[in-house]
């Protein structure tokens, strides 16, 4: 018996013990642990009869049998890979849901030293606005004063782990204007646009009957949304008397809707976007990436965030189709800029959000 042998009998003996090991701990899936038993006992075998490896992989279109020991290798790497990949999500998303319970303690305590409940009495207060904060100090205070003068008066700040004057605007946004309830939720670190939804999100389930509110609206201080735009989603509400929607979704593709200074790459992308949201998720939505949206308290609450980056777009159209939520796309007018662009999502992150979906959709578990 040769070296390279005993050293196949070993290594087989061995993956098996320790594959035993981690399915009792469920550290690996079911699917990995019987590839892993599988492969092993065949190298095992093989290694007492090498002409049994041979033989078997001519049967299989395959010259010689370390070929087909090769070929093997990759796919549990692969496997392993995934295995790997998986416990990364899994312990990315215990960190982000930690730092959003930790986020959403430190507000509730500032919250006991106002007066409770909030002011509900106009109807633009019975509108929460729910907006992300990363690095916004260039743009932040210009675009709220904006939303303010416009009559919304509630404000739900996610600081997603600002290392600029960001959480410093807020806060004096919040001294300069006592007549608006402006709340501040703070991520000690940066997590990504999806988990400040989900801290966002959670903190509206659990205290939407204290904020007094019965729509939340999604938007980004960046300069690129009109607050203007509110007189379309306002006036679909309005018509919407027997409340049958559950979310108001904007739309830069539907009649009346528009951009500014939009790149021609930008434009392919969005429209690649839209082809990949209906063939994976079933939803005909003409601008599914776009995030100046409405939602009623009850569809929110029913939305359930898993993605810490941008992939929560995909998680909320995927379960638009599976929790039958009804919505209407309403025309709004995006401004693109060189700080937003440079700011917010680039051409080359699509490649890897593609990815995502694909690995989310097929393999994480």
């Amino acid at each position: 018996m040769t070296f390279l042998q005993i050293l196949f009998i070993l290594a087989s003996i061995g993956f098996i013990f320790i594959s035993w090991d981690l399915r009792k701990r469920n550290k690996i899936t079911l699917l990995v642990f019987i590839a892993i038993i599988l492969g092993s006992i065949f190298v095992l075998i093989g290694a007492f009869n090498i002409e049994f490896i041979n033989a078997f992989s001519q049967k299989v279109g395959i010259e010689r049998g370390a070929e087909l020991i090769v070929y093997c290798c990759i796919i549990f790497l692969w496997l392993a890979y995934l295995n790997l990949a998986n416990d990364n999500q899994k312990d990315q998303a215990e960190l982000s849901r930690l730092v959003s319970h930790l986020a959403i303690r430190e507000t509730l305590e500032y919250l006991k030293t106002k007066k409770l409940p909030f002011k509900d009495t106009e109807e633009k207060q019975k509108y929460l606005l729910h907006v992300r904060v990363y690095n916004e100090a260039t743009t932040l205070k210009e675009s709220i004063e904006q939303v303010i003068q416009y009559g919304f008066t509630k404000f739900l700040f996610i600081n997603d782990g600002s290392n600029d004057t960001s959480l410093e605007l807020l806060e004096e946004l919040q001294a300069t204007h006592p007549e608006c309830d402006i709340i501040i939720c703070s991520h000690p670190i940066n997590r990504g646009g999806g988990a400040a939804n989900k801290t966002g999100f959670s903190f509206i389930k659990q205290h939407h009957q204290l904020l007094n509110i019965e729509y939340v609206i999604t938007f980004d201080p960046d300069g690129q949304m009109d607050i203007w735009d509110m007189n379309a989603f306002l006036q679909a509400i309005k018509k919407d008397t027997k409340k049958n929607i559950d979310l108001f979704l904007g739309s830069r593709f539907v009649k009346g809707g528009s951009t500014d200074n939009m790149p021609f790459s930008r434009k392919i992308i969005l429209q690649i976007s839209r082809f990949v949201t209906r063939l994976f998720y079933g939803v005909k939505v003409s601008d599914p990436h776009c995030w100046y949206r409405i939602f009623r308290v009850e569809a929110l609450k029913r939305i359930e965030l898993t993605a810490d980056g941008m992939h929560y777009a995909n998680e909320i159209n995927e379960q638009i189709k599976q929790k039958k939520l009804r919505y209407q796309e309403v025309p709004i007018h995006i401004k693109y800029t060189e700080y937003s662009l440079h700011k917010g999502q680039k051409n080359a992150n699509s490649i890897r959000l593609g990815i995502e979906m694909i690995y989310k959709k097929f393999f994480f578990k």
